[in-house]
């Protein structure tokens, strides 16, 4: 059985290399049970943010007898190459390496990023027989849709026409026309711009007739008669305009490949309470869920929610929320760690306490200076990316929730198209996006038993705020601010 099997070659694996994960071998017999029985699970871990779950992964896959498309970062792949390849290969597994493959006697394993997963398989997999492995699946459909994105812009409308002169006009003509139309919607600050029907038949008609001139041309065609999202990009110096698109609902990318493959999904959030249904709207049932614990000892979040706070919009809410920062850092010990992805909020706070605290005060900056206490001020998505280099802060404030910015296209074509089905758009989009950059940007405080406060008043007013935070775990009220111990 290859459970038996995969558990005794990571043994000696795990004893010649001295790994300390202690879930290493559930998780991979879990690896090995779903490949032999063909069953979709969804597997859950903070693990998955470290290097340590690799070895189970790579053994299992060495041993099941079929093919598998392992889809990951480059990064991590090029850490399964320096680090355990050549120390799982004195196994005695025998394999030749091709660029991206391992080829064995009996199957291939091939490791893939999600834009090669999206560009080539098609082409490569024939929607056989497979098992699919997304690695980083907290982030699947932002992968899908950052891997899916389509621009066009001036040259190629042009570079498409150099072997086809009797097209050019129509194609000149046409992208001047869409030009003058775009340009006239132009609004001060605002250089994006929505398309109305009209300019969707336009494009629709032009990229239908010369889908042929080149593959962007037929991207760009199929992408708009599956009803992707698209808008114009103005570059008022130039004069130009491009075209942006990317799908509404990428899992649907994937769904023709649900019926016939067999999929495994890890994701490194604590809890994944949304990807499971996401996963279903591409007729994809997950078999088996399983949470596996961090490989620390987890402690509890400290929550602090003011009583009384203001909604965003009010026109107090600024000088509110910089007076209770200034509190909160008085009272800190260590780093504190302001996160705003409203650019103008966050720069106002940040140069209001820099006029207290001087060089303490950093605006999206890895701090080079030994100091106990600083203040970061930065978005979610900088902190999400750079929190491994920095120390775990002593307390997280959080003045704003990371809610979806309305603003940008796609978000509004998104909850636009998810209202004409009937959905609700807020609970299915907008709160799923929402409690994915919160958990992993309060994850560190799991560490230490870091202090997190909410100075957005929705959290106490709005039902779906109140939600959000009871979503946080494991973690512990704090009913007043002083004392906090």
């Amino acid at each position: 059985m290859l459970e038996i099997e995969s558990h005794r070659y990571l043994k000696q694996f795990v004893r010649e290399n001295k790994l300390d994960w202690k879930h290493i071998f559930a998780f991979g017999r879990l690896l090995s049970r779903s490949l032999r029985k063909k069953d979709n699970y969804l597997i859950n871990s903070e693990i998955f943010k470290t290097n340590k779950w690799m070895p189970a992964l790579l053994i299992s896959l060495f041993l099941n007898p079929k093919d598998t498309i392992c889809i990951m970062t480059e990064k991590n792949f090029n850490y399964i190459l320096l680090s355990y390849l050549s120390g799982i290969q004195k196994l005695g597994f025998d394999f030749t390496k091709i660029n991206n493959e391992l080829i064995f006697k009996t199957h291939k394993i091939i490791f893939i990023s999600y834009h090669e997963f999206i560009h080539r398989k098609f082409n490569i997999y024939n929607s056989q027989k497979q098992s699919f492995i997304f690695t980083d699946a907290e982030n699947l459909k932002n992968n899908l849709k950052k891997a899916s994105r389509l621009l066009l812009q001036k040259k190629d409308w042009f570079n498409a026409t150099v072997l086809d002169f009797e097209s050019q006009d129509e194609l000149i003509r046409t992208y001047d026309i869409l030009k003058k139309k775009f340009f006239l919607k132009f609004i001060s600050n605002q250089n994006k711009i929505f398309l109305d029907e009209d300019d969707i038949k336009t494009l629709k008609y032009i990229f239908t007739k010369y889908s042929h001139l080149s593959k962007q041309f037929l991207n760009i065609k199929l992408a708009l008669l599956a009803d992707w999202a698209c808008w114009v990009v103005l570059d008022n110096d130039k004069f130009e305009w491009a075209l942006k698109m990317e799908p509404i609902n990428p899992i649907s990318i994937i769904k023709p490949l649900s019926k016939a493959n067999h999929f495994i999904f890890l994701s490194s959030l604590r809890e994944d309470y949304f990807l499971e249904k996401y996963l279903k709207t591409a007729d994809l049932k997950i078999s088996l869920k399983v949470t596996f614990k961090s490989d620390f000892p987890e402690q509890d979040i400290l929550i602090y929610i003011p009583t009384r706070q203001l909604l965003p919009n009010n026109p107090l809410f600024t000088q509110s929320t910089f007076d209770k920062c200034n509190k909160i850092f008085l009272l800190s010990k260590g780093t504190t760690i302001i996160l705003f992805n409203e650019i103008n909020l966050k720069k106002d706070i940040a140069t209001k306490l820099a006029s207290i605290y001087g060089r303490k005060v950093l605006l999206e900056k890895i701090p080079n200076i030994e100091s106990k206490r600083l203040i970061i001020c930065s978005s979610f998505d900088w902190w999400i990316h750079n929190l491994h280099l920095i120390k775990i802060p002593d307390q997280i404030i959080i003045p704003l929730l990371p809610i979806p910015d309305m603003s940008e296209p796609v978000n509004q074509i998104t909850a636009s198209f998810n209202k004409k089905l009937s959905q609700d758009w807020f609970r299915d989009f907008m709160i799923p996006d929402t409690f994915e950059k919160l958990d992993k940007s309060v994850a560190p405080l799991r560490v230490n038993s870091g202090k997190l406060f909410f100075l957005d008043g929705r959290v106490n007013y709005r039902k779906w705020g109140r939600d959000l935070i009871e979503m946080i775990h494991p973690s512990k009220y704090i009913q007043q601010l002083i004392p906090f111990e």
